[in-house]
């Protein structure tokens, strides 16, 4: 898209942290669960770049629920990517928001007891939110609908429209599960908890 000197990454500490030094264009670390509002901050400064908040789990569907929700809330034109795999993975492997029922983690050996929460659903509620929707990362089909995904809500978010995308994926490390395995178990947790698709584009809820 050409937009490489414009695009502004914000990632918070943790694990989304790693997607700093892989990147090769601005970058800029926030603190836990704040990466929507520094986003925003960035666009409301910076209107002509093209902000991309990156976030995990805890970052997006715990301690910054409050971020996530206003941001969406406000209609802030930044595209927020929520990668979503079903664990807190930075600090061990704890059940997190978005671990789904019965699932094994450290805090949760005899399977997790809680409903996951299910921010695409919740945020196409809304009545600024632009672009909501889900993909995966499981098979090639998927990621290439996550990328044409990403590629809208970054057209829209020249619009000046808010995009909010989960991208259902895998934890290895701390889900106590072989890497090649992580296709079948990503596959699984959509079929259970996290239906794919969009839930709203264009404003329009689908």
């Amino acid at each position: 898209m050409n937009l490489r000197e414009q695009a502004v990454l914000a990632a918070p500490i943790g694990c989304g942290g790693m997607t700093v030094p892989s990147s090769d264009f601005d970058t800029i670390f926030s603190l836990h669960g704040r990466v929507p509002s520094a986003g925003s901050a960035i666009k409301r400064l910076s209107p002509e770049s093209l902000v991309i908040c990156y976030q995990g789990d805890g970052d997006a569907g715990a301690i910054g629920t409050a971020e996530t929700v206003h941001t969406a809330r406000r209609g802030e034109p930044v595209t927020v990517i929520f990668v979503n795999n079903s664990v807190f993975g930075m600090t061990g492997g704890q059940a997190a928001p978005t671990t789904p029922v019965g699932t094994w983690t450290i805090t949760s050996k005899n399977g997790n007891r809680e409903v996951p929460l299910k921010l695409p659903e919740m945020l196409a509620t809304l009545d600024e939110p632009d672009y909501v929707a889900r993909c995966a990362v499981n098979n090639p089909k998927n990621i290439i609908q996550c990328r044409k995904a990403i590629q809208h809500a970054f057209e829209r978010q020249q619009e000046g429209k808010y995009s909010f995308i989960e991208v259902v994926s895998a934890c290895v490390t701390t889900m106590g599960i072989k890497a090649e395995k992580s296709p079948e178990f990503i596959n699984n947790i959509i079929k259970s908890d996290f239906p794919l698709g969009e839930f709203k584009r264009d404003g329009k809820r689908l």
